[in-house]
């Protein structure tokens, strides 16, 4: 039996609703699909990575059986292919081959990768208004922590780097920024929890010193439980941070690219994009602008420079 959408991580919703925008975004007829618009083949890459408590075959099912039904009930002919990564160098080879049309791509992994071939990004998740997510380090009021450096030799629940690695760079950079460069020296211990609502009641039952959470999670918990809000603290909140970026690849046609970005304007408030949104439990997804890697880029060069302080410290 196929996992439900649920289980699949922020990247795959994003994806599989773009499957269904791409397909929407065409012409309605069959013939007008095989013309230059679309290409016969549309085949989109993810790095296995990204799947790591997913088994592959199963993504793999799930996103090609929902794409070809789509496609079904459309009237549209263009075959929708899913291929999968083991690394980010393989798909980098693909994407220079022209063996691409669409890439789904982690955020970080996006800004290395655009270094390396030629990528248009086209998308991110609109959460935010595509800005991204904010997180949080939360701890328990009474615990006495009242900085980031008061947590050395405390326990710490972090999220899934498959699901929200922008989360793991920020830490980082907040443990360079004590002088620490590995948090096995700082954390008594660190461990991943899936789920926001798991780390949150874990620190709020003192099961963990902190947890990092997402900010949306954190006030979601709050509302539902206003205790929450009484016994736990927000002890610093992150930059807004995209987690993940859809690109096109220059072997897509320029027609196609254009026709997308059109569907898109009116796409979001239709009703079945707002079902869709629903399905897949996804607030959808919003053009990209450069503006939107703000925060990440500038968390990222920080990490940079902090790592060149600690080299010449050496």
């Amino acid at each position: 039996m196929a996992p439900s959408f649920t289980q699949f991580t922020r990247i795959f919703a994003t994806a599989l609703l773009l499957s269904a925008v791409l397909l929407r975004a065409l012409p309605a007829s069959a013939a007008a699909v095989q013309s230059d618009t679309m290409p016969a083949i549309f085949r989109t890459g993810f790095l296995q990575s990204t799947f790591k408590t997913v088994d592959i075959r199963d993504a793999k099912a799930v996103l090609e059986v929902n794409s070809r039904e789509i496609a079904r009930i459309m009237g549209l002919g263009t075959a929708y292919e899913v291929v999968f990564f083991s690394d980010a160098a393989a798909m980098t080879t693909a994407v220079r081959k022209g063996e691409l049309e669409l890439v789904a791509l982690p955020s970080i992994e996006f800004m290395h990768m655009r270094k390396m071939a030629s990528l248009i990004p086209a998308f991110v998740n609109s959460e935010n208004y595509g800005l991204g997510i904010r997180y949080v380090l939360i701890t328990r009021k009474e615990s006495g922590i009242r900085s980031f450096s008061d947590l050395k030799g405390k326990s710490l629940l972090l999220p899934s780097p498959g699901s929200y690695e922008p989360s793991h760079l920020w830490l980082e950079v907040l443990l360079m920024r004590e002088g620490k460069v590995k948090r096995d020296s700082f954390f008594s211990q660190v461990r991943e929890s899936p789920k926001p609502s798991s780390a949150i009641m874990a620190v709020f039952f003192g099961q963990a010193d902190a947890a990092i959470v997402t900010l949306k999670g954190f006030e979601v918990s709050r509302q539902l439980n206003p205790q929450i809000g009484v016994k736990l603290a927000v002890l610093v909140e992150s930059p807004h941070l995209v987690n993940e970026v859809i690109c096109m690849t220059t072997s897509t046609p320029e027609s196609f690219r254009n026709n997308l970005i059109k569907a898109m304007t009116s796409f979001g408030s239709s009703k079945t994009g707002q079902q869709l949104y629903s399905i897949f439990q996804t607030s959808g997804i919003t053009p990209f602008k450069a503006s939107f890697m703000a925060g990440l880029e500038n968390l990222s060069n920080e990490q940079k420079r902090l790592k060149t302080k600690t080299a010449l410290k050496k």
